[in-house]
């Protein structure tokens, strides 16, 4: 009977028990988020994306009818669908958002799972799992992971399909995040320029699923120049399309306006004791948190120029991965400067999370290579404990903030423990804090007061 148990399974395609395990994932990290979906709420910003829905529901168009407050149609026409199947009230909009956050936390892994071990693909994805930002203002670090994700599969894989899932993901990320739509172009024609100047990898790209024959480098050669004549033609087309009606031209301003408004300049960490006493651990963290990505990115830059320049090593598929991640970082780190709020910082932070751990992965094999020969006595036993306890503590320290001091802007658990007062109104039931529930209050009291129902 086990015979027949285990040749059955046996007999299941590896691709069904791949999709299986990533099904059942997203199941239980889709429980997860909804065990916490009804916790906080920022009425000014994410009743500005339930106010653009709802005009988007009736007929009225962003950009062209009422100012999307900086946002473009894509979320509002995302959000209208589940208006449309869950009702019009809020939950219905965190509903959409949650369906979309696991498979960040997947892809993070995958990607993670191409330049270092599983156990520090997981870190990055416990990163990721941690703070997914808040719901309304997700779609930023869902299309920048996505992007970067099917960039990453492009790099690997190397045939027609996956460059066609890319731009599909460019394409779709421009109708909700513009800017990562240009810097997604902007990398990925840089990482696939570096790609295709590699001759072994230019002639292993796959232009057919299956290949008949062995095809010459001159046939690769002009089926090349003729994929990146179509992959420009089509990026001219959309941009016509995108720019006859001054679209353009309206998302630049928008930027503009917005930073204008909003912008402000990076959080002090100078001198650090000093304000340490002053402000308190928990927002000193978060301070420090502005500076460790930069910091990461400079890192891996001078160990590449170490590796390819000074040493001289082989380039190797890994390095380019690591290159389009590190641009990537880069450019999504240009939000936070843009506007220096802890909200908009963790929206740029994936790129940040595989890097980090990656150089934990290289520090501990240093570290290690140095040790004693396995087989002689004490061998490790002094080095790998610790060095494993000091590898997750920053992971871990993360972990339990983002899980225990933050919450609803955070995108994390930690919201059960913040929001503890019920608002229940007509279009919402939620949590949120004592203070906030009192003034929301008052004010739709006031609303009530001095308006009728369909006044402006």
């Amino acid at each position: 009977m086990d015979n027949a148990s285990a040749s059955a399974t046996n007999n299941i395609p590896s691709f069904v028990k791949r999709w299986g395990r990533v099904s059942l994932i997203y199941i239980v990290l889709a429980a997860y988020f909804w065990s916490f979906c009804k916790y906080g709420l920022n009425i000014w910003d994410e009743g500005g994306y339930a106010n653009g829905t709802l005009r988007t529901l009736n007929g009225e168009k962003a950009l062209v009818d009422f100012n999307p407050n900086g946002y473009l149609p894509g979320r509002y026409w995302y959000g209208m669908l589940f208006f449309k199947l869950f009702g019009v009230e809020i939950q219905s909009l965190r509903i959409g958002v949650l369906l979309f956050t696991p498979p960040m936390v997947i892809m993070i892994y995958s990607m993670g799972r191409k330049i270092m071990p599983a156990g520090f693909a997981l870190l990055a994805a416990l990163f990721m799992l941690s703070a997914p930002s808040m719901y309304y203002n997700r779609f930023y670090t869902f299309f920048v992971v996505l992007n970067l994700y099917f960039l990453i599969n492009v790099l690997e894989k190397r045939n027609l399909a996956s460059l066609f899932g890319l731009g599909t993901a460019i394409f779709l990320s421009a109708f909700f995040k513009f800017e990562v739509a240009l810097f997604s172009i902007l990398v990925s024609l840089g990482a696939l320029t570096l790609l295709f100047t590699v001759k072994h990898w230019r002639i292993d790209f796959h232009f057919l699923p299956r290949k008949v024959a062995p095809y010459s480098a001159s046939a690769k050669s002009t089926k090349f120049f003729f994929l990146v004549a179509g992959v420009f033609a089509v990026a001219i087309l959309f941009a016509i399309y995108l720019g006859k009606d001054g679209y353009f031209t309206k998302v630049f301003k928008l930027v503009v306006d917005a930073h204008e408004v909003w912008g402000n300049p990076f959080p002090k960490i100078l001198p650090f004791f000093t304000l340490l006493q002053e402000v308190g651990y928990h927002q000193m963290f978060e301070r420090v948190m502005f500076y460790l990505p930069p910091f990461t990115y400079g890192v891996v830059v001078v160990l590449l120029f170490y590796q390819l320049v000074i040493k001289k090593e082989s380039f190797h598929l890994a390095h380019l991965m690591v290159i389009a991640i590190l641009l990537f970082g880069v450019c999504a780190f240009g939000l936070v400067i843009w506007r220096a709020g802890f909200d908009n910082l963790l929206r740029t932070l994936p790129p940040f999370y595989l890097l980090l751990c990656y150089l934990l992965y290289g520090i501990r094999e240093k570290v290690l290579s140095f040790q004693k020969p396995v087989g002689q006595k004490g061998a490790g036993v002094f080095i790998r404990l610790p060095m494993n306890l000091l590898i997750v503590f920053l992971p871990c320290l993360f972990y339990f903030e983002m899980n225990t001091h933050h919450g609803f802007y955070a995108g994390s658990i930690g919201a059960m423990k913040l929001e503890t007062t019920r608002l229940s109104l007509e279009k919402m039931d939620v949590y949120t804090n004592p203070g906030e529930a009192k003034w929301i209050k008052k004010v739709i009291d006031k609303i009530n007061l001095h308006s009728q129902k369909g006044d402006a």
